[in-house]
């Protein structure tokens, strides 16, 4: 678990793109096909720049951050055809389901491709006892910056290269969202949908999230524009 998380946070901070989406993977599976979509419950990795640019995972940022990515979320209630929500209060089975989502959504991630990629065991099961064939898997990450953090480092990086002749100087980024969305299919046991977005902006700004969030599913559930 601890491996997987440091992962999502190494790739929220390496980087560079100011926005980009990966290309969309699809199974078979049909946009309209998918209806009555269950919601298991967000996973969030970010990091906090308190010193310096190495940033820490930070809880109450990670915990903002999946409260602004469900808010951003429901505001596409009448295009993304969600239903209810799978949540647990069972802490071993809690990390059990978010082990098994990172490791759907990194494979998919670093294969670039979901062809054979089989849905977990503990997804497969609570999407059947429930009675339902779709359920969406959601992860943020990133970080940000603590106030007055940013204007240090640049300054920094300006003084930099002036005493190097601009050979070494480089712009700190301020600050980085990244999610990653996945669809997956109980009744073929595998994945309908990925696909990630990443942008260098505020991960805590919810505009921000619900553009992100457009990019994902734009040419999917709605006409791409």
């Amino acid at each position: 678990m601890k491996t997987l998380k440091l992962c999502f946070l190494s790739l929220s901070i390496l980087i560079f793109a100011s926005c980009t989406t990966t290309k969309m993977l699809t199974s078979g599976v049909k946009p309209f096909e998918i209806k009555d979509l269950q919601k298991f419950e967000t996973i969030s990795y970010m990091s906090l720049i308190q010193k310096g640019n190495m940033g820490k995972h930070n809880d109450s940022v990670s915990n903002v951050s999946r409260t602004m990515f469900n808010e951003a979320l429901s505001s596409f209630g009448d295009k993304i055809p969600l239903a209810s929500e799978i949540k647990t209060d069972n802490l071993k089975l809690k990390k059990r389901i978010e082990k098994e989502i990172e490791t759907l959504i990194i494979t998919a991630k670093n294969q670039k491709k979901i062809d054979g990629l089989k849905l977990t065991p503990v997804i497969d099961s609570l999407l059947e006892a429930n009675g339902k064939r779709f359920g969406l898997l959601t992860v943020t990450s990133g970080f940000t910056r603590e106030k007055g953090n940013y204007g240090k480092q640049v300054a920094k990086g300006a003084a930099m290269g002036l005493l190097t002749l601009g050979m070494v100087y480089q712009t700190p980024i301020k600050s980085n969202s990244t999610i990653y969305a996945m669809i997956v299919d109980a009744k073929e046991n595998n994945v309908a949908f990925y696909k990630k977005s990443f942008v260098e902006g505020e991960p805590l700004d919810k505009n921000l999230l619900s553009k992100q969030i457009k990019k994902l599913f734009d040419g999917y559930f709605w006409m791409k524009e």
